[in-house]
């Protein structure tokens, strides 16, 4: 594994040096030379850096899973083993006592000369428990009274009792039994965890430089695409010009049947095209665009490189709506939310779309998240917050409209898909940065002892289209029932890949897919329970044999179900970059010793900045980003306390824990923070709150801006 990460870091820096982006030239008459390869292909070595990181998280998940459930099967059967031996031990009282009850009457009829009833070999068995005590017998007229008529019952009775003890005693073995095997197999998966902990921590230490390189070379071929693209809007401006084309006003070509003078309809599809034009001249045709749209891409470009924000609208940072709504003014006031700029302009067919479209995605079950700006191409300007700027970059497959603001508000309001502001800031990096499903809401989807571990989420490979496994899969027999995870709405699919594909929306932006069924046993728009079947196992589609492949989706991104399926929630991701796998340089300082995601860093600084001037010095913090491989450190030594690797909001350095009086419930300082910490978009979660599922006063998280 060291050579081949050590190759492939060399083989990035190779890369590196060969090919450092020069400086351009921002004028069409000084082309921009092709980049040395395709930056969709070099990126992809930064997702496989990223796919791979979460492949083992997703591996350490799994095996933490398997020994959580063995370990919580130990503790059931340990107790059953001891409610069956306290029961045991009481009937074998019990026992003893009718046993010792017969003896003395046996006892007494042979002292007497009474024949006994009983036979001798039970006799004998009688006079065990006091063949020490026979002269404990008093009273020889009453026992003669008594042996011919109770012997035989009180036989009965012995016997009875005796053989209940043994049934308990034989139930208390096999319970103890299976108590003592369930031991074995927690300790022995104690020990796998261990193992796999120590592995993923030295795995995960070792992809950190090689993820710090591929970032590198991602903000290089990033630079050289963003060039390219830019030189590419000058050429064409530069053929305006040199055509003797001065762009006319939005209004004049909004109506392709009454164009200025000179002016041709622009044709799509067959069909002509509003807003957009052509003029010919010398001989060559050029395509011309209203001189807002221009207005509009010029300063989109301007924008290219600048800080991608949380809500930012400019003029350092910017969001996803951000950029969109600086490149357009002020020709138009683009609307603060999604769906609204959805609603307020013409919408134009996807064959047809031009150079400063706005290009709105999401999905009827998500909603709208997000806003780019059209290039052409299959390319677009727009504030990406994996990228952690304004970029140029591909038209997503989740393109939902594009809109063309140059034809003015259409008369009847376009209608947006339901959403809500969850489903938008997990698409964006917003303010929520985990996902809790609620205690006891959330189910496996196969029954236990049904099915295997199989591919995990992240893994690369060219049977999938986007180059790596999005789901998890569990290898089962055909037939094997498949549940809803969690209660919400079906929506029944049939693409290729899947064959039968049942896709259930539970609200907020998470959804959950379930692919190949062999059946599909719930109706489109059902709504569904947690643990209710909705199919079962097959291998339709892009298979290669019976499993359930099994994904988690938020915001309409595919994540790793692994931790779901472990905690019933989630962490969610940032920056592209796996949990506790950021780059140094993708974080910010707080103190020598301490960094956070930068926005988180600000606020802190700020925060404790308000702190000082009301304690007279700044905020004590013991702990901040936290990586993978600590994560893992940390659960080993308290798994009753720490989050699952991989899960927790340290790993996307969103969270602190405080000293200094803020460690304790109560005090002046942590009264202070909770009053005003959520200013600067601190806040002490709920969990963590006296009373909470998991007190700890010392716990803080960044996410929940009072401005966001």
């Amino acid at each position: 594994m060291t050579n081949r990460r050590g190759l492939r870091f060399a083989a990035l820096g190779t890369l590196l040096a060969v090919f450092a982006v020069p400086a351009y030239s921002a004028y069409a008459d000084d082309p921009t030379p092709p980049p040395p390869a395709s930056v969709t292909d070099v990126n992809r070595s930064l997702e496989q850096l990223r796919a791979e990181a979460a492949a083992v998280q997703a591996e350490f998940a799994k095996a933490t899973i398997a020994y959580t459930n063995a370990l919580k099967a130990a503790q059931t059967t340990e107790a059953a083993a001891k409610r069956a031996e306290a029961y045991a031990a009481t009937k074998r009282a019990s026992s003893e006592v009718e046993r010792r009850k017969l003896g003395l009457l046996t006892a007494q009829a042979y002292q007497l000369g009474i024949p006994t009833v009983i036979g001798t070999e039970s006799m004998l068995w009688s006079l065990a428990p006091i063949a020490e005590n026979l002269q404990e017998i008093a009273d020889r007229q009453a026992a003669i009274k008594q042996l011919g008529s109770t012997q035989v019952a009180q036989y009965n009775a012995a016997s009875a009792a005796e053989n209940a003890a043994g049934t308990a005693d034989n139930d208390a073995k096999n319970k103890r039994k299976a108590a003592d095997e369930a031991s074995a197999k927690a300790a022995q998966l104690s020990q796998e965890v261990q193992q796999k902990a120590a592995n993923a921590s030295m795995t995960m230490e070792g992809q950190l430089a090689d993820l710090a390189g591929a970032t590198q070379l991602s903000e290089q071929l990033q630079a050289s695409r963003n060039q390219q693209a830019k030189s590419r809007w000058q050429t064409y401006l530069a053929e305006l010009t040199a055509a003797g084309v001065k762009p006319p006003g939005a209004s004049a070509l909004r109506n392709p049947a009454k164009l200025p003078a000179g002016y041709k309809p622009l044709t799509a599809a067959g069909k002509a095209v509003a807003g957009a034009a052509t003029f010919t001249a010398a001989g060559r045709t050029v395509k011309v665009l209203p001189a807002e749209t221009i207005r509009a891409v010029n300063q989109a470009f301007a924008l290219l490189g600048k800080p991608y924000g949380v809500s930012a609208t400019g003029p350092a940072k910017y969001g996803c709506l951000g950029a969109a709504r600086t490149s357009w003014a002020p020709y138009t006031n683009l609307p603060a939310l999604i769906s609204k700029v959805y609603s307020n302009y013409h919408t134009v067919p996807g064959a047809s779309v031009q150079p400063g479209d706005l290009l709105v995605m999401g999905s009827r079950s998500v909603g709208l998240y997000h806003v780019g700006i059209a290039l052409g191409d299959g390319e677009m300007i727009a504030a990406d917050e994996p990228k952690g700027a304004v970029v140029v970059t591909t038209v997503p497959e989740s393109l939902y409209a594009a809109l063309r603001p140059t034809l003015g508000t259409p008369a009847k309001l376009n209608s947006p898909p339901a959403t809500t502001t969850q489903a938008a800031q997990f698409r964006c990096g917003n303010t929520p940065t985990s996902y809790d499903v609620g205690t006891g809401a959330w189910t496996w989807p196969l029954a236990d002892g049904t099915y295997e571990i199989g591919t995990p989420f992240g893994q690369s490979g060219s049977l999938w289209a986007s180059g790596i496994h999005t789901g998890q899969d569990f290898p089962a027999a055909i037939g094997t029932p498949v549940r809803a995870v969690t209660a919400g709405t079906v929506r029944v699919e049939h693409p290729a890949w899947a064959g039968n594909l049942v896709r259930i929306d539970h609200g907020n932006g998470l959804e959950t897919l379930y692919a190949h069924l062999s059946s599909i046993d719930v109706p489109d728009g059902a709504q569904v329970q947690a643990g209710q079947r909705i199919g079962a196992v097959g291998t339709e589609g892009n298979s290669t044999g019976a499993h359930l492949h099994f994904e988690v989706r938020l915001g309409g991104d595919p994540v790793n179900p692994m931790p779901f399926l472990a905690t019933g929630g989630t962490s969610l991701g940032w920056g592209g970059y796996s949990n506790g796998m950021i780059p140094a340089n993708k974080l910010c300082n707080i103190t020598s010793a301490h960094s956070l995601r930068c926005d988180a860093a600000t606020a802190y600084l700020g925060l404790s900045s308000a702190y000082q001037k009301r304690f007279g010095k700044p905020l004590c913090i013991t702990d901040s980003y936290r990586s993978y491989s600590s994560q893992v450190s940390l659960y080993g030594r308290k798994p009753s306390l720490a989050a699952l690797p991989g899960t927790s909001n340290h790993g996307w350095g969103l969270a602190v824990d405080l000293c200094g009086g803020i460690e304790n419930f109560g005090t002046t300082q942590h009264q202070w923070m909770l009053q005003n910490a959520p200013r600067f978009g601190w806040i002490h979660p709920d969990w963590a709150k006296q009373g909470g599922n998991r007190e700890e006063p010392w716990h803080w998280e960044y996410g929940n801006s009072t401005s966001a």
